[in-house]
């Protein structure tokens, strides 16, 4: 099993971050319950 560790700060860093696990759970089918 992998790990991703993923640390965002500020508002932009927020929106980045957002968009990135949104990104990586459709990619790999995780919905949002997990």
């Amino acid at each position: 099993m992998r790990e991703i560790v993923h640390m965002q700060a500020g508002q932009c860093g927020n929106q980045i971050g957002s968009k990135f696990w949104e990104v990586i759970s459709d990619e790999h089918g995780i919905d949002p319950t997990g």
